[in-house]
């Protein structure tokens, strides 16, 4: 009877304590979003190190950062009118360098922050233009299917004199063998000038039979099967319906010397804007994401989700392009400093839009709001681009959007915290490298849910005085960066999997936002048991 009592005792004992243990909380840490937004993978089996929603958060090898914002450059004082073509001069000294913006039928020189007028009257301000140097000199050449072709050379405008062609029509330009190509509007045919010109007699080259399925001619490109200019360039010719027609040699005059090396097959190409050279490939914009030349070449167009710079982002195209493909705005651009590539999404013509935005080193994807863009350039390794008001921005600087705080949000994959079984949810930890004292929002959800709701409250940081001009006693001191690294409360929630949601609402006061998340750790209670 002694021995049953005792055993009794002992094993109530071990219950409790166990039950005890069962209610301290387990923590375990979770990957960083580094590989990026992905929307492609289900639910179930995403990489961990995917993200669900990266908006604002640039994904970076190591970590994820908070973009940086925007800043008026230059106000051309046409309130209420869409800069919709930036053109980037590019001299052989680098501060005869020239930005110049296409705004209410003028082109305004925005070099500085003050403008000044170089051509006025024009009928659109949608220009694709090339830098073009020739034995007479550096120019930028520019062309929009209304007003002729106009160039640029380092000190003046003037307007190219072409015959054989109208050259009002001309709509597209590319250079190509020392030539300069163009497309001429609403027509399948492409126009090249001679050797070494800028203006000069055009000579047609008709594309109407090699293209199988109709439509026109929409843009031209070059590619290059070394990785650069050389004896293996190739012009490509890209038709509305997503033809594209290779064309190899230096003298179109010359049939010994061009030949037709073979008719490939895209998604419909998106706008005129639709193509990017980078090393010495192609990405064309087009219905099916954004698909390298050279892979698109080598497969079928049914398997182009495969070749895709786009594959993780694919469905977020496709709807984009369902919705909003015949608005103006589309459009590539490569940001080296920065390491991205930046698609434009327009949303409503001239007011809102969205970039999907690769980090060029990893590939990784996420996207970017508060940047209402028509059209981006670099210009002296900065990134700018062309707003709905009348201003140019100058984008990826200061610490807040135009004034506004930056708005970022993170939802990372579902992950059960290497234990299968049903927990109860209760604290997370993020660990943001910041320059100030940063709050985020967080909130959990499980089970492949997404009802939670996250209260951000922005985090102001104040302007940092600088040496010799500060005033001791009344300016503040920079804060130096420093990791924040504070649990918080998520409630009690059940599940078996948990994805954490953190958005964050940060503001520099002039100067930029550091922000970066490190690491996370999430804590729960094994069981199910509170």
């Amino acid at each position: 009877m002694t021995r049953l009592t005792a055993t009794r005792a002992t094993g109530s004992t071990r219950t409790t304590a166990l039950r005890r243990q069962q209610r301290m909380p387990v923590s375990t840490p979770l990957p960083i979003p580094t590989g990026g937004l992905d929307a492609v993978s289900p639910l179930t089996s995403m990489p961990p190190d995917r993200a669900i929603v990266l908006d604002n958060f640039f994904p970076r090898l190591k970590d994820i950062e908070l973009r940086r914002g925007h800043a008026a450059h230059c106000d051309t004082g046409e309130t209420g009118e869409a800069i919709e073509s930036l053109m980037v001069y590019n001299a052989p000294v680098g501060s005869s360098d020239r930005m110049f913006a296409a705004v209410a039928g003028n082109i305004e020189d925005v070099t500085t922050s003050t403008p000044s007028e170089s051509i006025t009257g024009l009928s659109n301000d949608r220009w694709q233009h090339i830098n073009f140097s020739t034995s007479g000199g550096n120019f930028l050449v520019m062309c929009n299917g209304a007003n002729g072709v106009r160039y640029y050379d380092g000190s003046a405008w003037s307007t190219s004199t072409i015959t054989g062609v109208s050259a009002n029509d001309l709509i597209h330009i590319c250079g190509f063998k020392n030539r300069i190509w163009f497309v001429e509007k609403e027509s399948s045919d492409a126009w090249f000038l001679p050797p070494d010109s800028i203006q000069g007699a055009a000579s047609r080259f008709p594309l109407g039979g090699v293209f199988q399925e109709g439509g026109f001619l929409m843009a031209i490109a070059t590619w290059a099967l070394d990785g650069g200019d050389g004896p293996d360039d190739r012009i490509a010719f890209i038709s509305s319906e997503g033809e594209v027609a290779i064309y190899a040699g230096a003298d179109p005059t010359n049939a010994a010397s061009w030949s037709l090396q073979g008719v490939y097959k895209v998604g419909a190409p998106i706008g005129r804007r639709c193509t990017l050279k980078i090393g010495g490939d192609v990405a064309i914009i087009c219905v099916d994401g954004v698909v390298p030349l050279s892979k698109a070449m080598v497969v079928e167009r049914g398997s182009a989700l495969t070749v895709a710079i786009t594959a993780n982002i694919q469905p977020l195209l496709n709807a984009a392009a369902k919705d909003f493909r015949d608005i103006f705005g589309w459009e590539l651009c490569s940001y080296p400093l920065g390491t991205m590539a930046i698609l434009n999404v327009p949303q409503l013509l001239n007011e809102t839009a969205i970039q999907y935005v690769m980090n060029t080193v990893s590939g990784a994807w996420c996207r970017f709001t508060g940047w209402n863009a028509n059209c981006f350039a670099v210009f002296q390794e900065e990134l700018y681009f062309g707003g709905n008001d009348g201003v140019v921005y100058q984008a990826d600087t200061s610490g807040a959007d135009n004034g506004e705080p930056i708005v970022g949000e993170v939802q990372t994959a579902f992950n059960d915290g290497s234990n299968p079984m049903l927990k109860i949810w209760c604290l997370v930890r993020p660990f943001i490298i910041t320059d100030g004292d940063v709050q985020p929002g967080i909130a959990v959800n499980v089970d492949y849910r997404n009802d939670a709701q996250v209260e951000t409250s922005p985090a102001v940081l104040p302007d940092a005085a600088e040496w010799d001009i500060a005033e001791w006693d009344v300016d503040v001191w920079p804060i130096e960066e420093n990791l924040v690294a504070e649990w918080q409360e998520v409630g009690a929630v059940a599940g078996n999997v948990a994805s954490i949601k953190m958005q964050v609402a940060a503001q520099g006061a002039g100067s930029d936002v550091i922000l970066r998340l490190i690491a996370l750790q999430i804590a729960y209670i094994p069981g199910g048991l509170i």
